[in-house]
Order: C-alpha cells, then sequence, then structure tokens
C-alpha cells in the first residue's frame, strides 16, 4: 500500500509540476515584449502560434496568419540574402540570429532582429521553430 500510495504521490506531484511550468511557460510567451511565432517544420513552415506582441508589431490578428508562411511579412526590401542564410541555418539544424526589413499588414515597413531555433522531438528531430523577433526601428 505504502508503495502504491508513494507512487501515485510522485506522479501527481509531477503532473502538478508539468502544469505549472505549461503555465509559467504560456505566461512568458503571452506577456513577452517580444513577437514570438511558432512554426511546423514542413514546408513553408506554416504559422501555428503567435503571440499578442507579434499581432501588435504586424498588424495581423492570429487568425490570419495561421496556417500560413511567415513569408507573408517579407516585401522588395527583404534582404534575399539574409533570408537564404535563415533557409541554409535551419537545413543544418542550426539556430539562425538575423536583421531584414519585414512588412506589416498595412504594408509599412519594420526593422527587426530576430532569432529562429529548432524544436526537436525526443528522437531529436526538428518538428517546429520557435522565431523570437525584435523592433529595432519603425
Amino acid at each position: 500500500m505504502k508503495a502504491e500510495k508513494d507512487l501515485f504521490d510522485i506522479f501527481e506531484k509531477d503532473r502538478s509540476y508539468q502544469y505549472i511550468m505549461k503555465r509559467l511557460l504560456e505566461a512568458s510567451m503571452e506577456e513577452s515584449y517580444n513577437s514570438i511565432m511558432i512554426t511546423e517544420a514542413g514546408p513553408g513552415y506554416p504559422i501555428i502560434y503567435v503571440n499578442p506582441a507579434f499581432s501588435e508589431l504586424t498588424g495581423y490578428a492570429p487568425r490570419e496568419v495561421m496556417g500560413k508562411s511567415p513569408s507573408i511579412l517579407q516585401g522588395p526590401k527583404t534582404d534575399k540574402a539574409v533570408i537564404d542564410r535563415l533557409d541554409t541555418d535551419l537545413a543544418r539544424g542550426k539556430v539562425f540570429h538575423g536583421q531584414a526589413i519585414n512588412y506589416r499588414k498595412d504594408g509599412s515597413e519594420f526593422m527587426m532582429q530576430w532569432k529562429i531555433a529548432p524544436i526537436r522531438n525526443e528522437k531529436d528531430e526538428t518538428t517546429h521553430y520557435l522565431a523570437i523577433q525584435k523592433l529595432v526601428f519603425k
């Protein structure tokens, strides 16, 4: 009986810890001043999450970008060499750091720095990407 209770207590503590960590991470992302985007690792990198700071920065509501490629933020002045380096780094499983001009929903441009990191599963396969964008100037 005691062994069963100990296992149950461990399980409950683990579940409680996981729940608390999940809530802390969610709050961190939702309250961040930086724009955060999560994409799938597949072709076109479909967007699956953006935080409120992303919407504030770009003018896009989450429902407007879900399932779309982050390339909707690119335009004529976006440096293609930076995008090529981004694609190369991601293909190699590396973290990307860069700076580029992107475009808001209304067509206005902004300079941003961003970091994109692969998110890997238990088999060390990249399944998603986490992109954090920071406004450099309007």
